[in-house]
């Protein structure tokens, strides 16, 4: 997190600068979000977005050089809108390695009252470090799920301040593989950037695009990326579950490029022009037509073909992730359903499919949804959910 004191061309006094960094699988999107002095309102005031020149399959980062590119050129776009100075830089972490274990610390209190502070909260927290983690894994968050003072179990979410002789904390703890961190950190460094905070993607999407209600009485995530399918549940204000299912977007238009026979970039640019992906909410079954390659004839299609090329994909991911929540144990708490967001929820349709699998209310997640100064129009789409998310994690 960056401090400034300047104005902006929108006439806040700027306090707080923070810059979240997205590093997808298809994109590199970086976000400068300032907070006001006077009523901390957050301004959006750059933002930049590089496509991937290598298309990873397998991680975030399989070409450092190419990373690197990537990086700058998201940067420097963003550093020009912004007319912000960027040094530090929030980023997202997500894979299929990654570690979200049950773990519990017990700490004495010691203080002649019994009553419990700061500093005894962040003292149990410490004891729930698990003893077993991997030595080449790396914690990022330890998750408190629930406090009890006592051995009294009683939905205690933030005992500072209450009295007791013993202090246990019930938590989630993320970790990742170290070597992930180490790669994220060289391509900074030859960016001449400095890692702020690592986040788990899912906290920092969350923070962009529910609001307090839906974090409060219970709400799925399911973020619908080019590789993967990221499923989260938030309770009470606390991220309570988390699973991957390994498939996304690029799934997708592989299944249109093999059944179109057309090469990936048409089918990518037609998933994204004239994708449909529920039959029945369909309304107008124009005429497509994709450009032949090197003197082949062109090729026509309608939409409702390209929609029976797409909706199974798409709903084979909406099952597995309704599989992954029902295996939670939590789905019968999730009183307002489930937002969608992620890039390849553009596609029209996605909505009315999703209800019909989920069985609950559904609803499409942006972070114009919440409240934004500034250039909010232009992360108006759900695949700045997440770099959005990590700028405003680094103003927490």
């Amino acid at each position: 997190m960056e401090k400034k004191s300047k104005t902006s061309e929108l006439g806040k006094d700027i306090e707080k600068v923070s810059v979240g960094l997205d590093i997808g699988s298809w994109k590199v999107c970086a976000v400068v979000l300032a907070q006001s002095q006077k009523d901390h309102a957050p301004t959006i005031l750059g933002v930049g977005i590089k496509e991937r020149r290598s298309k990873p399959r397998y991680g975030k980062i399989d070409n450092i050089d190419y990373t690197v590119k990537d990086i700058e050129e998201a940067i420097q776009t963003a550093m020009l809108q912004s007319n912000v100075s960027i040094s530090k830089v929030n980023v997202g972490i997500i894979n299929q390695n990654v570690k979200f274990t049950d773990s519990r610390g017990i700490v004495s209190i010691s203080s002649s009252h019994r009553v419990i502070d700061e500093e005894d909260v962040q003292r149990v927290l410490s004891e729930a470090k698990p003893s077993d983690l991997p030595l080449d894994y790396k914690i990022i968050h330890i998750l408190p799920q629930e406090y009890i003072i006592n051995n009294t179990f009683g939905k205690i979410i933030n005992p500072i301040g209450m009295s007791g002789s013993k202090l246990e904390v019930l938590a989630k703890v993320v970790s990742v593989p170290s070597l992930d961190v180490e790669n994220i950190s060289l391509c900074l460094k030859r960016n001449n950037l400095e890692l702020g905070e690592i986040v788990l993607e899912p906290i920092a999407t969350g923070l962009a695009v529910l609001d307090e209600q839906e974090l409060e009485s219970g709400v799925a995530l399911v973020d619908v990326g080019e590789l993967s399918t990221e499923v989260a549940i938030f309770i009470d204000g606390v991220l309570r579950y988390f699973a991957s299912v390994p498939l996304g977007g690029r799934h997708i238009t592989d299944d249109m490029r093999t059944l179109m026979k057309v090469v990936y970039a048409q089918a990518e640019e037609v998933k994204r022009n004239y994708g449909h992906c529920y039959l029945p909410m369909l309304r107008e079954d124009k005429q497509i037509i994709v450009p032949g390659i090197k003197g082949r004839k062109p090729m026509t299609f309608t939409r409702s073909q390209i929609c029976r090329y797409i909706q199974p994909r798409m709903e084979e991911i909406f099952t597995l992730a309704l599989e992954s929540l029902r295996s939670s144990g939590l789905i019968n708490k999730l009183e307002l359903g489930v937002v969608l967001t992620g890039g390849s929820m553009l596609i029209e349709g996605v909505e009315d499919l999703a209800s019909q699998v989920f069985g609950m209310p559904v609803r499409l997640g942006t972070p114009s949804d919440l409240n934004y100064q500034g250039l909010s129009q232009e992360v108006n789409k759900p695949y700045f959910s997440t770099a959005v998310g990590l700028a405003i994690y680094g103003l927490k």
